[in-house]
């Protein structure tokens, strides 16, 4: 790309979409927890649970324990790792997309001379490679702006 390689600011562009994001995977983990919380507990039970032995009782209700703490440290260690993963995701999306549509804008008012530089690896790099050809193209064709 032409220019001097654009570097990162902020990893929040967009709160609303990359929040509804990260609130989306957090949805997920955590049904996926909660599924697998009830099916460990439901194998313990109908493998450890004898209602006329009592002996083993107490080391179902450990067992039992066991998993649902395990579950919860799980899901604490994870809230963080995927906050971080989600928003620095997102910013690979979200970022570029917000330099486009303001490259877009300048080229409908008229500005030719306006071209998009994106990270090396950010995603729409194509997209925005075609949009600064097409604004080149706009400039060469009219050098002085556009026929009002």
């Amino acid at each position: 790309m032409a220019g001097s390689a654009y570097k990162r600011r902020q990893y929040l562009v967009d709160r609303g979409y990359q929040l509804r994001f990260v609130s989306h995977l957090f949805t997920v983990i955590l049904v996926i927890a909660v599924i697998s919380c009830l099916l460990s507990s439901s194998l313990l039970w109908k493998n450890l649970y004898l209602p006329e032995d009592t002996r083993y009782t107490p080391l179902l209700t450990a067992s039992l324990l066991a998993v649902a703490a395990t579950l919860l440290i799980e899901l604490l260690l994870a809230i963080p790792l995927v906050f971080f993963l989600g928003i620095r995701h997102s910013h690979r999306v979200v970022g570029p997309m917000k330099r486009l549509k303001q490259t877009l804008e300048a080229i409908g008012r008229g500005d030719f001379s306006q071209r998009i530089t994106l990270r090396e690896g950010d995603v729409l790099q194509d997209l925005a490679q075609a949009i600064n050809k097409m604004a080149e193209d706009l400039q060469r064709h009219f050098p002085h702006g556009p026929i009002a």
